[in-house]
């Protein structure tokens, strides 16, 4: 979950920065301001202090949620409206960063605390009873890469790395940056800003691009990319320099990812020219992708690229070329009547909108991040991604919001046991007298229960940690003892090929759990034993 919403995030900031280079692009100044280095610079910034606040709304019909069950109801109103407000985000030159702020959603508000370095990752929740901390080597094996195989790493390796990616941005950013062609509508207005309590003078850049504009000006950039080949063989003859610079690990599989291997000497200009070649090649398809769309597909075209959409943005830059302060505003809306499908009319989601705004100080200054720390009572992320949702709930306070939106609107502690008589290994049973029995191992281990089985006395007791209950049962005997109280169950425990069955009602009952069948066909049904502890 938590890599999900770190990849979502990323993704966010791109879209966000690429929307920015879109509108605010130049191949020249303007106003006296030279955008194309502003640009550049921005991609220089390796250490700064900041505070940002992004919003996202989905723009829903007035009918959206009717018809809706309550549950994805409710989930789709908590989710239609969400703030990320980080309100000290500091970042270093050494990649290290820490940050405070709050998430909004639904009228409801939840604080957090980020820390990171090469190392090691510390989350702190408002509600939560300790922080949950990811070690680096953690999150290579959640990602499925054997730790092992990881290149020891120095202060000395991340600093390399640090200075590789540094180059790698310089070199691809300066060849990507000065093919922007120059939007239309761009304004440069001199005056003076706040920014975290100083007075700062500088320049405003302000710019607005219909969503029908930015699929104009995003071909007219593919063509400026297709015709400076000169610009990208020097790009990547630079980064073959910059990443033979660099030995080791990082530097050779990076050279790996781009060029197949890292060239040297004469096979330097032959790697380059195929390099080239592929590029070109996609560009090349990508273009030809977007004129075949406006002829073989200009009405489902039309549905997503028009002037409903747009994107705005207002960027207040000082003196040095720093951007200082951002505002960003962009709106995806469908224009359905256009489409051919009248169904898409109806759709509950009519679009949604994206605003960001913050100021940045400090720029490539001297920043000292919170450092992150597991040195006291701490939550592993690691394992508690193997945590049963029950146990994850432990960790924090049941009177927080967290704690509500986990249990009520997520239900993360819900459990379904789902056995199916034709496909299952070890499948329910239904008796001629009519009583459904299931495998009693399978059964609880998979709501979490832990099973032991006395050799000497044939008992066999389950303890469900969930709900703190403790069941005894005896092969052959109806007789089953359910914390400390003899119960008689339908069914005798009885074992079929190995395996023990014990009646699924009475476990069900036993363990605070509901059963049903559900039915897909006359011979296709499934046995639901379910339970939210």
């Amino acid at each position: 979950m938590l890599r999900e919403w770190s990849r979502r995030y990323k993704m966010i900031f791109a879209a966000m920065l690429a929307v920015l280079l879109v509108v605010l692009a130049g191949c020249q100044a303007l106003g006296g301001v030279d955008l194309n280095q502003m640009l550049k610079q921005k991609l220089k910034v390796t250490s700064a202090e900041s505070s940002q606040t992004l919003q996202f709304k989905l723009l829903l019909a007035d009918n959206a949620l009717s018809g809706m069950p309550p549950e994805g109801a409710e989930a789709l109103k908590l989710l239609s409206d969400v703030t990320l407000q980080l309100d000290d985000l500091k970042i270093a030159d050494t990649g290290s960063m820490s940050a405070s702020g709050k998430v909004l959603f639904g009228g409801k508000s939840v604080g957090f605390g980020v820390k990171a370095d090469g190392e090691l990752l510390e989350i702190d929740l408002e509600g939560a009873q300790k922080p949950f901390v990811l070690h680096l080597n953690d999150l290579a094996q959640l990602e499925g890469v054997d730790p092992s195989m990881l290149p020891a790493q120095s202060s000395a390796d991340r600093e390399s790395m640090i200075k590789l990616g540094k180059q790698i941005v310089d070199i691809v950013g300066g060849y990507a940056i000065d093919n922007l062609p120059n939007p239309d509508g761009l304004k440069v207005e001199p005056g003076q800003e706040s920014v975290h309590g100083e007075t700062v003078s500088g320049v405003h850049v302000q710019a607005q691009l219909t969503g029908t504009q930015l699929w104009t000006w995003f071909k007219t950039y593919i063509d400026a990319l297709l015709s400076d080949q000169d610009g990208l063989e020097t790009m990547l003859s630079s980064l073959i320099d910059a990443l033979e610079s660099q030995q080791g690990g990082p530097a050779a599989a990076a050279g790996q990812s781009i060029f197949g291997s890292l060239p040297a000497g004469d096979e330097k200009a032959d790697a380059v020219n195929k390099t080239s070649d592929s590029i070109t090649g996609a560009l090349l398809s990508l273009k030809n992708e977007m004129t075949k769309a406006e002829t073989e597909q200009k009405n489902t075209l039309n549905v997503f690229v028009n002037d409903q959409s747009y994107v705005k943005a207002d960027l207040f830059v000082d003196s040095g070329l720093d951007v200082r302060q951002t505002t960003l505003d962009a709106v995806f809306k469908p224009d359905f009547t256009k489409s051919k499908d009248k169904s898409m009319a109806d759709s509950p989601v009519l679009g949604f909108t994206l605003h960001s705004e913050g100021e940045i100080w400090n720029v490539n200054g001297t920043v000292q991040p919170d450092a992150p720390s597991d040195a006291g009572p701490v939550l592993d992320l690691k394992a508690a991604a193997n945590m049963q949702g029950y146990e994850l709930l432990r960790n924090f306070n049941a009177d927080s919001v967290v704690y509500g939106l986990l249990r009520n609107q997520f239900h993360i502690s819900r459990q379904q046991v789902l056995l199916a008589p034709y496909y299952s290994d070890n499948a329910p049973i239904v008796t001629p007298a009519g009583i459904t029995i299931v495998p009693l191992r399978e059964t609880v281990e998979q709501l979490g229960a832990a099973l032991t089985k006395d050799a000497a006395s044939g008992t066999i007791t389950v303890y469900d940690d969930a709900t703190a209950t403790t069941i005894a049962v005896k092969a052959g005997s109806r007789t089953a003892v359910v914390n400390g109280t003899a119960r008689n169950w339908a069914f005798p425990a009885t074992v079929i090929q190995g395996v023990t069955y014990v009646s699924a009602r009475d476990l069900a009952h036993a363990l605070g759990a509901t059963l049903r069948w559900e039915s897909f066909g006359p011979d296709d049904r499934i046995l639901v034993i379910e339970r939210e502890p």
